[in-house]
């Protein structure tokens, strides 16, 4: 079976993903913090993702269930307005299982993409990246959170799904028999 290789939107090695400061209701933290030894999907502007139906609502709770059981964690960045940053918040917890929950952060100068920008010392030509961040810590790869098809929870799910057979080395051939 041939597979497309993954090929970063815009690194072309791994970058460190930016110690952006975060907002949380325990005070304020780094976001390395939060985000050590996992890895992590940053979603910009999560209120897209709300379902407005029922069945929506079914596919995005599957696509949700589909991240913890391919070991990501999701993590909103809210860059809109505060209110729907509190409707985003609110629907979620509100509606879904709490370990279905993930956090929403309310960062409406876009610091993250700020920061990798000086670092890249080029311009991020994306308004809502969504970005995929290994257990080290760094960007592996952007999606374009701007395309309608990229930024489905879907797409979302399958390119995670890519990036750990990707990442898993099938060199050592007593590693299969122990899973």
């Amino acid at each position: 079976m041939k597979t497309n290789p993954i090929v970063p939107y815009l690194f072309e090695k791994n970058i460190a993903f930016p110690n952006i400061l975060v907002k949380t209701r325990f005070g304020n933290v780094h976001l390395k913090s939060l985000i050590q030894n996992k890895r992590i999907i940053i979603y910009t502007n999560p209120s897209e993702l709300i379902p407005k139906t029922k069945k929506e609502k079914e596919r995005f709770e599957l696509a949700l269930k589909q991240l913890k059981e391919l070991n990501y964690h999701l993590i909103g960045f809210s860059k809109n307005s505060f209110e729907e940053h509190l409707f985003s918040i609110n629907w979620l917890n509100s509606q879904l299982e709490d370990y279905l929950v993930f956090p929403i952060f309310y960062q409406p100068q876009n610091e993250a993409k700020k920061t990798l920008e000086e670092i890249l010392s080029k311009k991020i030509l994306i308004d809502s990246p969504i970005y995929f961040i290994d257990k080290a810590g760094n960007a592996q790869s952007i999606l374009n959170g701007d395309v309608l098809k990229e930024k489905g929870l879907e797409n979302i799910v399958e390119f995670a799904s890519k990036m750990v057979l990707s990442n898993q080395s099938f060199n050592n051939p007593n590693l299969a028999l122990k899973n």
